[in-house]
């Protein structure tokens, strides 16, 4: 493939998974009245739906039955499957109950996060410009909590559990598709218990049962997945420094969905904690077009 072609196809792939993962709020909301706990459910159940058949499409299929053979592989994957799943079950609810914004904000800090875990955990240098930039963002945290007076809990669980789950998944020689497999399989049998429970209990795991209600369910698989893999693409293709700002593409759109769809509040307190991070962001990725390798 022509490499000017290959790059743009990267790009686009990548674009498409911030953009969809930028908008994934509305996806929740739309299903809202099922609840978090049948929503995050039946995204773990539809998820390994949609994966196995892409394993077997992909060739994949005979390294994930490998990899279902053996245990500490299992075991490791049971601990990114339990981190996963706290940032999805935090991110459902948080859609779902009016504060997409606190999304946002996780997801701004995440990448200074995964610099610092970097840092600390894997003995990675920090440049001057990385420390400014993750000073300013602890900074604007504790913004939060000075002028609005509230622990910004929904924002730092986001980003540490996603840090924690790249760390864990870093640390796996499984690709991303496979890997997600792992994971939906280790947590399907408490997903289809929950669904079981949730039944008996008589509340509806189907919502109202309507095709709008069945579709959005049974598309819960197609809207984890397409992103992941648009995602897993453009990391293979891209240089670290265009990605890392195409990241920010994620939170920005739920940002605007959360102030502007659905007109959460944002006051001044939180402008200014928001400009603090912004600002980190901004330090951030101009450290990563700095250290871009120049072409001769």
């Amino acid at each position: 493939m022509n490499p000017e072609k290959s790059s743009a196809n990267a790009v686009l792939s990548a674009v498409i998974a911030f953009g969809l993962w930028g908008v994934l709020p509305v996806y929740w909301k739309q299903i809202g009245h099922l609840g978090s706990g049948v929503a995050l459910a039946q995204r773990v159940v539809w998820t390994l739906a949609t994966v196995l058949p892409l394993l077997m499409l992909r060739g994949e299929w005979a390294g994930f039955l490998r990899s279902m053979r053996d245990t500490r592989l299992l075991k490791a994957h049971a601990w990114s499957a339990f981190l996963l799943a706290i940032n999805w079950g935090v991110f459902v609810w948080a859609a779902q109950h009016g504060r997409i914004i606190d999304c946002s904000l996780g997801y701004f800090i995440n990448p200074l996060l995964n610099v610092l875990i970097g840092s600390r955990l894997l003995g990675e240098r920090l440049s001057r410009l990385q420390k400014f930039s993750i000073a300013s963002a602890a900074v604007g945290v504790l913004t939060q909590l000075v002028l609005l007076g509230r622990f910004p809990w929904i924002g730092l669980l986001l980003a540490g559990s996603f840090a924690l789950y790249g760390l864990a998944r870093r640390r796996s020689p499984l690709g991303s598709l496979p890997g997600l497999a792992v994971e939906t399989v280790v947590g399907i049998p408490v997903a289809v218990l929950y669904l079981i429970w949730t039944q008996q209990s008589g509340m509806p795991i189907w919502g109202t049962a309507s095709a709008h209600d069945l579709l959005l369910i049974v598309g819960l698989g197609i809207i984890t997945t397409i992103p992941l893999l648009g995602f897993a693409h453009g990391a293979r293709q891209l240089p670290f420094a265009l990605l890392g700002v195409l990241q920010f593409l994620a939170p920005t759109g739920q940002f605007m969905v959360g102030a502007f769809v659905y007109h959460e509040p944002v006051s001044t307190g939180s402008l200014v904690s928001f400009g603090l991070i912004w600002l980190g962001v901004l330090l951030f990725c101009s450290d990563l077009w700095l250290r871009k390798p120049s072409r001769a």
